[in-house]
């Protein structure tokens, strides 16, 4: 039996490292589907193809297709207010 081979997360696209950032400081979010429709909830974790977002209230996550995903906003913090920023590995350019 073949695997197929399944694409890595690029964790050097700054969206990616924003949504893992958005992740640990439990940001409330809004996804607007493709469709129009609208979910929202705290991201728990995302891979490749899936977005896992629990919703308030709700025991599981949902897991939704990232293709499908036109819009991701941020509501408001589930945690500690804390300053959110897209981490980077590239130094800072000096000051002109």
């Amino acid at each position: 039996m073949a695997s197929a081979s399944q694409p890595e997360l690029d964790t050097n696209l700054p969206g990616v490292r924003l949504l893992q950032e958005w992740i640990r400081v439990g940001l409330v979010l809004q996804l607007e589907m493709a469709n129009g429709s609208l979910h929202e909830g705290i991201l728990q974790w995302q891979d490749p193809e899936f977005l896992a977002l629990q919703s308030v209230g709700s025991e599981w996550p949902k897991l939704i297709k990232r293709s499908q995903v036109s819009q991701i906003s941020s509501l408001s913090l589930a945690k500690e207010p804390t300053q959110v920023t897209i981490p980077s590995s590239r130094p800072c350019l000096p000051p002109t």
